[in-house]
């Protein structure tokens, strides 16, 4: 860190970004500052001195701003180019200047484009913009703008080139609001300080804690991305509002599943199957468990000898091990993959993934399958299937299991009826499941071919 003894800002226009959190914990103001030259700079007020200057920061306000400190700009998550952050202490002091105020833009995007979202994807280096046209929105009760659940955005970002793109938190809330009290005609839109990500070849954008969101098309990185495209108005866009589905709950084969995502047209829908399958066993390739951030429950990446969480947007995190159990399971027609979290795998084994990994690390480190996950093999459930857009992308066929209740519970495929699968959120406890000793052998012949199915199929 740099510093001098009266460092000035002479003018500088004020645009709060964020409010950075370290597992819930508030740590502090981010702004931008942009001066009369066109240039940007990364400010950061500690939380020890927030409430002091929060009044001082008005979005669009122009500002004197002296006696503050200098650092480098960390190599993750930047917002800006600018090589260097201001960084606000004790005798820092902000004056706003209300006679003789230079000319300032309000704004300044950091825009990439969809190669350069490819290369910055998965690396954390920087928190990009991006312009685009919404080409449909999917979430739940999305005229409440205070819900704060996912939404997800079909964004055409380049001629014929669409990602998909994820709001989480505030940034859910902000953009219901503005569907609520917006013209869905104005459809292009620069969202800012995204986190972009690869995942099977395919580009996402994931929604920050200071991403906002831009219609106006006098911005002129609006306006070019419009001329880009063409000169053809942009279209109205559809809203699929996923608390208004049929709440009815079918009873599909896994065929079925398969076929639900080959012949949908739309990739933006959810739907939600059950499923009776039995589990063949657990597939070791990708492990068993992960490390996820405590803030958020998203898995942390490692980088060098540090965790980093993209979606907190911060490099001191702290990490939990959750389960994450792919099964290989049959329902005697067809075999498929389905993924199973922390949840339903605590009901399932009665046991905590980071004490069954804290006895793989009394054992050397070795890697090995804890018994009670070896135990499913042969046990029959059924489960309650969340087709998401993740499950429409090329390379991935797996499904994310939201519940699982004993196969032995009435589940009537035509009275559209799910026995204890209601409450998606908890789902029943999975107790005292019973699999005769024929079938939990490999004895059942029934079992053995779909073992050899499940064989042909990984070949």
């Amino acid at each position: 860190m740099a510093s001098s003894p009266t460092p000035v800002v002479n003018a500088a226009a004020a645009a709060a970004v964020g409010n950075p959190t370290k597992n819930g914990e508030f740590m502090g103001i981010t702004i931008l500052l942009l001066d009369e030259l066109d240039s940007v700079i990364h400010g950061f007020i500690p939380a020890n001195r927030a409430n002091h200057y929060r009044s001082s920061l008005r979005t669009g306000s122009i500002v004197r701003l002296d006696r503050f400190d200098v650092a480098r700009v960390g190599h993750t998550y930047k917002i800006t180019e600018h090589q260097y952050v201001i960084r606000f202490i004790p005798s820092t002091r902000v004056v706003e200047v209300q006679t003789d105020a230079p000319v300032i833009k309000m704004d300044k995007f950091m825009v990439r484009r969809y190669e350069q979202l490819q290369v910055l994807a998965n690396t954390s280096l920087e928190l990009p913009d991006v312009v685009g046209e919404i080409k449909s929105v999917q979430g739940s009760d999305l005229k409440n703008q205070t819900a704060r659940s996912r939404v997800v955005v079909r964004l055409l970002i380049e001629p014929n080139m669409t990602v998909f793109m994820s709001l989480w938190d505030e940034a859910a809330s902000a953009f219901r609001g503005l569907l609520k009290a917006g013209d869905k005609s104005q459809s292009v839109m620069l969202v800012t300080t995204v986190n972009p990500k690869l995942f099977g070849g395919n580009l996402y954008l994931n929604s920050t804690q200071g991403t906002r969101f831009f219609f106006d098309t006098s911005i002129s990185e609006i306006a070019e991305f419009v001329s880009s495209i063409g000169a053809t108005p942009p279209q109205d866009y559809t809203c699929v509002d996923t608390l208004e589905r049929v709440k009815k709950k079918e009873l599909v084969s896994i065929g079925d599943l398969n076929t639900f995502i080959s012949n949908s047209n739309e990739q933006t829908q959810e739907a939600d199957f059950l499923c009776k399958a039995q589990i063949i066993g657990v597939i070791q390739e990708n492990g068993w468990f992960f490390v996820s951030c405590t803030g958020c429950h998203k898995k942390l990446e490692k980088r060098g000898t540090s965790l980093d969480c993209s979606r907190c947007a911060t490099s001191d995190v702290t990490g939990v091990v959750r389960f994450r159990v792919e099964l290989a399971v049959d329902d005697g027609k067809d075999s498929t993959t389905f993924v199973v979290f922390d949840k339903e795998m605590n009901k399932l084994t009665k046991q905590e993934a980071a004490v069954l990994a804290l006895d793989e690390v009394s054992n050397g480190g070795e890697e090995y399958l804890p018994s009670c996950l070896e135990e499913l093999a042969g046990k029959e459930f059924v489960f309650q299937i969340r087709v998401t857009p993740f499950n429409f992308t090329p390379n991935h066929r797996t499904f994310t299991v939201a519940t699982i209740s004993e196969a032995s519970e009435t589940h009537s495929e035509n009275s559209g009826v799910d026995t204890g699968l209601e409450a998606s959120s908890s789902g029943p406890s999975v107790l005292g499941v019973k699999i005769s000793e024929e079938r939990a052998s490999g004895n059942n012949p029934g079992n053995e071919g779909a073992q050899q199915r499940r064989k042909r199929g990984r070949e």
